[in-house]
C-alpha cells in the first residue's frame, strides 16, 4: 500500500467515526507512524509503506476512532514552541492557554529584575516551563493537586529544562511555602453540567482538570483569595478563564482589594485572561 492510500483510508475511517479533523488526524498519525515530517510525508506519497508502520498507523486509528485524543496517541503535544509529553494524567495543553504565557512574559519584561513566581494547577507544567524556558534565571515553581500530574510535570521538566523545578502537590496554595511577585493558573474552568455531560460520552481527560463548580470560577474565585495573603505588595496574578466568566472575575478582584486590572484575548478573538496587582503590604 502507498502513503497516498493508508492516508485516504485513515480518513475514511475517521469521517465515519465523526471525527471532527478526519484529513488532519490522518496525516499526523500516519507521520507518527513513519516517523517523518508532515512535509516529508506529502512529498512521499508514491512510496510503499512498510509493514510494521502499517500496523502501527492502523493501531492508532483505531485508538482515534474510539475518541483517544491524537495527543495522547503519540504522547506528545507542542505548546510554545516546545514538545510537551501528555497522556491521561493530564489535560492536553490548548493554544489559547499559550495567552496566559505571553501575559506573564510581557509582566516580566515590564518587571525586569528577581521574581519569584508560583503557578499552580500547573498539570503538564506547560505554562511554568514554557516560561522557565525563556528566562532560565527567575525562580519559578509549581503545584497540583493531582499526584498524577506531578509526575507527568517531572518528565516535561526534565526533558525540556534538563533539571527539576520544584513542583508541590497541594490544592492551590495550601501546601505551598513562601510568598511570590507573581502567581498565576489555568484553573479548571468548565461548569458543572458541562463536565457531567462529556462524562456521559466518555471523555477522556481528567474531570479533575476539568470541574470549575457550578458557574465555573470556583477555584479561580479561591485562589483570589488565597493569593491575597501571598502574594507580594505590588505582586500580580493571572488567571485563564472563559469569555463569559470574565465579568465575574473581574468583580471578585475588584471586591477582593486588587487593582490595576487587565483582560487579555486569545488568538480567536475572545476574553481568555485576566490579571490584576496586589498593592497591599501583608
Amino acid at each position: 500500500m502507498t502513503i497516498q492510500n493508508a492516508l485516504r483510508e485513515g480518513h475514511n475511517l475517521l469521517f465515519y467515526a465523526e471525527v471532527d479533523t478526519p484529513v488532519l488526524d490522518a496525516v499526523v498519525l500516519l507521520g507518527e507512524a513513519l516517523d517523518i515530517s508532515k512535509e516529508k510525508l506529502f512529498a512521499s506519497l508514491p512510496e510503499v509503506i512498510d509493514g510494521d508502520s502499517y500496523q502501527q498507523y492502523r493501531d492508532m486509528l483505531k485508538l482515534r476512532c474510539s475518541g483517544i485524543p491524537v495527543s495522547y496517541i503519540r504522547n506528545k503535544k507542542e505548546f510554545f514552541g516546545l514538545e510537551f509529553y501528555v497522556d491521561g494524567r493530564v489535560l492536553v495543553p490548548r493554544p489559547d492557554t499559550e495567552t496566559l504565557v505571553e501575559a506573564l512574559l510581557g509582566f516580566i519584561e515590564k518587571n525586569p529584575g528577581p521574581l519569584n513566581i508560583h503557578d499552580t494547577c500547573t498539570g503538564s507544567g506547560c505554562v511554568a516551563i514554557s516560561v522557565k524556558s525563556r528566562n532560565p534565571d527567575l525562580d519559578i515553581s509549581a503545584s497540583d493537586i493531582s499526584r498524577e500530574a506531578g509526575e507527568v510535570f517531572a518528565i516535561n521538566s526534565k526533558a525540556l529544562l534538563g533539571y527539576q523545578l520544584p513542583c508541590y502537590r497541594s490544592d492551590l496554595l495550601q501546601q505551598v511555602p513562601g510568598s511570590f511577585d507573581l502567581i498565576s493558573a489555568n484553573p479548571p474552568y468548565l461548569l458543572e453540567s458541562e463536565v457531567d455531560n462529556l462524562s456521559k460520552i466518555g471523555w477522556p481527560e481528567p474531570e479533575l482538570a476539568l470541574r470549575g463548580g457550578i458557574a465555573g470560577t470556583a477555584l479561580a474565585e479561591r485562589l483570589i483569595i488565597d493569593s491575597a495573603f501571598r502574594l507580594k505588595a505590588g505582586g500580580a496574578i493571572f488567571l485563564e478563564g472563559a469569555a463569559g466568566q470574565m465579568e465575574r472575575l473581574k468583580a471578585h478582584l475588584r471586591a477582593s482589594g486588587y487593582s490595576e486590572i487587565k483582560v487579555f484575548k486569545d488568538l480567536g478573538g475572545r476574553d481568555r485572561v485576566v490579571s490584576a496587582r496586589w498593592r497591599r503590604c501583608a
